[in-house]
C-alpha cells in the first residue's frame, strides 16, 4: 500500500492549520482546528491523488497527517 505524509503547519498569526500542497499536488487547505484540517484533507485528497496521477482510482493509499508547530523563542541566561 502506498503511504503519503501530509505536513500540517500552524500559523500563529491567523490561528489556523494549513497545508501547502507539496505532499498531494493541489491539496492547499486550511482549518481553524486540527480536526477541521483533517476533515478537509481526507475529503479532498482522494480526488486529487487520481486527478494528478499519484494513484489509480480504487487504489488504497494511506494518508498520514503530521503536525508541525514552530515558534521562535529568545534564548535566556540560566
Amino acid at each position: 500500500m502506498k503511504s503519503i505524509t501530509v505536513t500540517a503547519n500552524w500559523d500563529a498569526e491567523s490561528r489556523s492549520w494549513w497545508t501547502e500542497g507539496d505532499d498531494v499536488p493541489g491539496l492547499c487547505v486550511q482549518g481553524a482546528t486540527f480536526e477541521e484540517l483533517l476533515e478537509a484533507v481526507f475529503a479532498l485528497a482522494p480526488e486529487l491523488l487520481v486527478a494528478n496521477g499519484a494513484a489509480r482510482e480504487g487504489e488504497q493509499v494511506e494518508i498520514i497527517v503530521a503536525a508541525a508547530h514552530r515558534k521562535t523563542v529568545e534564548a535566556a541566561a540560566a
